[in-house]
Parts: structure tokens; C-alpha cells; sequence
């Protein structure tokens, strides 16, 4: 492989930092949760860098951001490269934002080597990736890929009742670009890995090559209301108790599958939550990843097992039902070669390892080839104020980035 012109990671990592500190918490996070006021904010920074790059701006329908840099011949479909700018409530800086920003480092490197590519380059940042507060998540990316209908996305409503596409026009990110409709030539993704392996084998780059097998779990427990200074304990029928009992049951189904599988009771909702009722109807979510079928079947089958020997128990009406499937994808091989290469081009140690989570990139997978390239995260921590990429680790990974796109964008 030619020599590549360099990453400036001074300014990745001051951009990280900056970026980060659009909704930082007391905590070393930030809370930048999908259609906030700090969503809006960190994406018209983004646009401000994308612009000052000379990159072109356009938003579609369901608020997907991309920065276009035009390639020699503008017919080739693009080289697409990217992940989100939302958090969790409150999550880290690293997730989502490194493939974003890494984007853009790429794009800078380019300019400043007057390279110019056959193919444009596009950044982009998918709409509400986390899920944290409009569910479900990847919505950006499955609508793009034509996954999820864009109307029933805007419909989706938070727990306050709000509308997602209310708040894509509150924040000025409902764009006119239509979603989809038109091709993408390969997709990469650059992220932090969230999980201990990298770090455990003390490797620096990754190359994703499949996603597991997960689902959705939903329990209704229904028991029967009363005051909780005048009921006899005896005759209580509080459905909060049952669901105490199934949430360290669900814990201990997990903790009996790691490392292959996991799974925690994740949402309680509860009615009518105050100090002087007893609850009659408690509400619970907990979502299952496996890295084979049958595994995630069986604890999908001890989970029911538990709910019926616990109403059983409590004699209360309990119900569970399983939704959001996601099944194995294979992400594709000749990319996933490409990233091992780049790295030892570039002299950094690699492996090649599983996803446990989702990301854009499975979406995209149904439309493009697709990579993913990991970087470690300290002690495998994600989804958390104390998520942390060292910087040389980013530097690593926005210059293996930088290769790959050289490389694809010049394909023909």
C-alpha cells in the first residue's frame, strides 16, 4: 500500500473533547440524547466543521446528517463512512461520536494532501442511534436502509408523549432530502469496541465479523390495587414483588450464560407508584444476546419457565412475549480483510472479533458491503460516564479510517 498522508489527532481529540462537552456531565459523560436541545447543538457544530471543510450539508427526512465531499466522477455512488452523535442519558464520549469525527479527521487529512478521490465521500450521522429516549434505536440507519417506514418512525412517542417528528422540526433537523433512494458503493464504521477483548488481548484494531443473535423480552404482571397502610399483608397482591422476583431470576439466567450470552431485566414501569398503593401493574424489559440461535432460544425458554413457576408462586397473572429479533449478520469479508491489512500496514496489532451490540452498520448491511473497525475501551466500559479511548488508540483507528477510505473511494 502507497504511503498515506497522516491523521492530525491533536485536533480528533480536541474535537472529541469539544464535542463532548456539548451536554458533559459532572461525571466525565455527556447526556445528548436524540432530538435534544444538545443533539441540536452537536449537530450544528458538526455541520460548522463539515462546512469549514468545504463539505456539502444535507439532511433527509428522518433528520440523517451527511457532509459530502465530491468525488472526480460525481456519478459513482459514494463511499459512505460514519455512526451517530447521540448519547445515552447520560452515556460517554466516545461512542457513535469517534465514527463521526473520525469521518471528518479523514476528510481534513485528504484536503490538506490535495488528494482528490474517483468516488465522493460522504459523513454521516444517523438519527437516534442509542434509542435512549425515542425507541427503538438504529432508527436512522433502518430507515435509510429501508428497514423501518419512515412514517411510523416520526410517530414514535417518548415516555412524556412527545412526537420524534415534532421534535425534528423543534430542533430544525427535519430535512427535505427523501431517505434512501439512492445507492452507496461500500459503508465503514469506526467504534469503540464495549467490551473487554481488545483490551484483554492488547490488540488496538479490530475487524468486525458478525453480530449475534438478540431479542426484546416484555412482562406484564397484573395484581390488584390497595392501600398500603390498611391491607392485610396476607391478602396483598402486589405485582411490584413479582417483579422483584423475576429480576434476579433474569440476572441469574444471565450471569449463568457469560460470556456467550446475556441478558438483565433493563425498564420497570409501575402503576401506580406512589408510597400509598400497592402496585397492580408492573411492567418489565430486558433484552437477550447470544452468540449462537439455540443459545439465545434456551434463555429465552428459562426466562418463561421463571415467569410461570412465579405467577404460579404469587398466583398473579403474568405475561412475557418476545419481539425485536435480530438475527446473525455477516458483515462482509473482503472489508473485514481490508481492515486486518490496513492495520498491519500501519503496524498496529489486530484480531478479528464478533459484535455483541448493534450498530448503523448492520442496517447498512442490507444496502452496501459494510465494515467495522474497533478500538479498545477501557475496561471494556460503554453506555457510561467513565466510557474512555486512550488517545493514541482514536489516532489508531481514524488512520486505518483513513487508509480503507483511501483505498474504496478510489475504486472503481
Amino acid at each position: 500500500m502507497t504511503a498515506s498522508p497522516d491523521i492530525n489527532a491533536e485536533r480528533l481529540w480536541a474535537d472529541i473533547m469539544t464535542m463532548g462537552a456539548i451536554g458533559g456531565t459532572e461525571g466525565g459523560g455527556s447526556f445528548r440524547p436524540a432530538l435534544s436541545d444538545a443533539d441540536r447543538e452537536g449537530r450544528n457544530l458538526f455541520r460548522y466543521w463539515a462546512q469549514e471543510a468545504g463539505l456539502t450539508v444535507t439532511v433527509d427526512e428522518i433528520g440523517n446528517m451527511f457532509a459530502r465531499r465530491e468525488g472526480e466522477d460525481p456519478s459513482l455512488p459514494p463511499l459512505m463512512i460514519g455512526s451517530h452523535l447521540d448519547t445515552q442519558m447520560p452515556g460517554g464520549k466516545f461512542d457513535g461520536v469517534l465514527g463521526v469525527l473520525a469521518g471528518l479527521a479523514v476528510v481534513r487529512s485528504l484536503n490538506a494532501g490535495g488528494i482528490a478521490t474517483k468516488r465522493a465521500i460522504e459523513i454521516v450521522n444517523f438519527t437516534n442511534e442509542e434509542g435512549a429516549r425515542f425507541q427503538p434505536g438504529i432508527m436512522g440507519s433502518s430507515v435509510f436502509a429501508g428497514l423501518s417506514r419512515l412514517d411510523e418512525a416520526l410517530s414514535r412517542k417518548n415516555d412524556e408523549g412527545t412526537l420524534l417528528g415534532d421534535e425534528l422540526v423543534r430542533i430544525g433537523y427535519a430535512g427535505s432530502l427523501p431517505v434512501g433512494v439512492r445507492p452507496v458503493h461500500k459503508y465503514l464504521e469506526l467504534h469503540i469496541e464495549q467490551g473487554p477483548e481488545m483490551e484483554a488481548a492488547g490488540v488496538t484494531i479490530a475487524a468486525v465479523s458478525n453480530s449475534s443473535w438478540g431479542c426484546s423480552g416484555f412482562i406484564d404482571i397484573k395484581g390488584e390495587n390497595g392501600h398500603s397502610q390498611t391491607a392485610p399483608m396476607s391478602k396483598r397482591r402486589n405485582a411490584l414483588v413479582a417483579a422483584a422476583q423475576l429480576i434476579i431470576e433474569i440476572e441469574a439466567i444471565g450471569a449463568e450464560n457469560e460470556p456467550d450470552g446475556m441478558v438483565s431485566a433493563t425498564v420497570i414501569r409501575n402503576w401506580p407508584n406512589n408510597r400509598v398503593n400497592i402496585p397492580h401493574l408492573t411492567k418489565l424489559s430486558y433484552v437477550v444476546v447470544h452468540a449462537t440461535e439455540p443459545g439465545r432460544a434456551a434463555i429465552i425458554n428459562r426466562i418463561e419457565s421463571a415467569v410461570k413457576r412465579i405467577a404460579d408462586e404469587t398466583g398473579l397473572s403474568i405475561h412475557n412475549a418476545n419481539s425485536h429479533y435480530r438475527q446473525r449478520l455477516d458483515l462482509s469479508s473482503e472489508l473485514c480483510g481490508q481492515v486486518l491489512e490496513a492495520a498491519a500496514d500501519r503496524g498496529y496489532p489486530s484480531m478479528t472479533l464478533p459484535t455483541l451490540t448493534s450498530h448503523d452498520a448492520l442496517s447498512m448491511t442490507q444496502i452496501c458491503p459494510t465494515a467495522i473497525i474497533f478500538v479498545p475501551c477501557k475496561g471494556g466500559i460503554s453506555h457510561s460516564e467513565k466510557e474512555w479511548c486512550e488517545p493514541y488508540q482514536v489516532a489508531a483507528g481514524a488512520r486505518v479510517l483513513l487508509d480503507m477510505t483511501l483505498k474504496i473511494a478510489n475504486e472503481l
